[in-house]
């Protein structure tokens, strides 16, 4: 059974002390694009992040989003040797000036660069352990929501096949009545035209020849159906098969626009604008196919 290429998956995990949240949404792609936003953390740890994906999906737009849910803050450093020299600079100016104003820690906490913050250590390996194992969790969820619509697509392809395969079937029938129709409707034009004279009936049957052969559907009609019987085959399979269907709709609508040329006929061109109005359903939701 094929998959959606739309899903959803969210998750937490928690490094140590430190708690992360990871979202994880798919929707329509023609191949597979994966955006990953996530805390400077785990930069080193985007490609690992994209190869988990690629193994799990085959096609479709991915964001990936991690977010801190509640991460210990690093360690803030006082620089003392910097503080005194700001203090001895002030306590200078002060002198120089004749300020009565105290110099307080107030005042030197306006030098910003006289407190540096140090960035934990991470041990990359643990952290890809802990987030690989949130990162399942959400691919998971994921794919069982991609396989669930999936599933519905499927039904409702299935259903609309099934309604060209009767229309392909109607044509079917309709196909040799055409020639004699036209056939009644030419002679009954050449005896208007003639009058009493009698109507040529090896003229009649040649020109009827001519227009079975020129408005003949069978060749079309097979291949109709075999490319009906082919996406059918294609719900079947657990492989991803979005594209393949996609091909093919395009080679029924060949085949549908082929038969709407050739059939001059009021009957067949309502049965080719049926299957066209059935086919651009189905190829909405072949777009959504993985």
């Amino acid at each position: 059974m094929p998959k959606s290429m739309t899903g959803y998956g969210i998750s937490e995990f928690s490094i140590g002390e430190d708690r992360f949240s990871l979202e994880l949404k798919s929707v329509n792609h023609r191949f597979i694009d994966i955006n990953i936003k996530v805390p400077d953390r785990f930069f080193l740890l985007e490609n690992k992040i994209r190869d988990a994906v690629k193994r799990s999906c085959a096609r479709g737009c991915f964001y990936i989003s991690i977010t801190s849910a509640g991460e210990t803050a690093g360690t803030v450093k006082a620089n003392i040797p910097l503080a005194r020299h700001y203090l001895g600079a002030l306590q200078e100016l002060k002198t120089s000036l004749g300020l009565k104003q105290e110099i307080d820690i107030a005042l030197l906490l306006k030098f910003k660069d006289i407190f540096s913050s140090v960035e934990t250590e991470h041990d990359f390996e643990r952290d890809w352990e802990e987030l690989r194992t949130g990162l399942e969790i959400a691919i998971n969820s994921l794919i069982k929501m991609r396989a669930e619509e999936g599933a519905a697509l499927a039904k409702d392809i299935v259903s609309r096949l099934d309604c060209m395969e009767d229309i392909a079937s109607n044509m079917e029938v309709r196909a040799p009545v055409v020639a004699e129709t036209y056939k009644e409707k030419l002679k009954q034009r050449m005896a208007n035209v003639l009058g009493n004279a009698s109507v040529d009936e090896t003229r009649l049957l040649t020109e009827v020849a001519i227009f079975a052969e020129r408005s003949n559907i069978t060749e079309e009609l097979v291949r109709l159906e075999s490319h009906l019987m082919q996406l059918k085959d294609m719900l079947l399979n657990d492989e991803p098969v979005g594209r393949k269907m996609d091909f093919l709709c395009q080679e029924v609508l060949r085949e549908i626009n082929t038969i709407g040329s050739k059939a001059n006929d009021f009957e067949l061109a309502n049965f080719v604008v049926s299957a066209k109005a059935e086919l651009e359903k189905i190829r909405e939701q072949v777009q959504n196919v993985e």
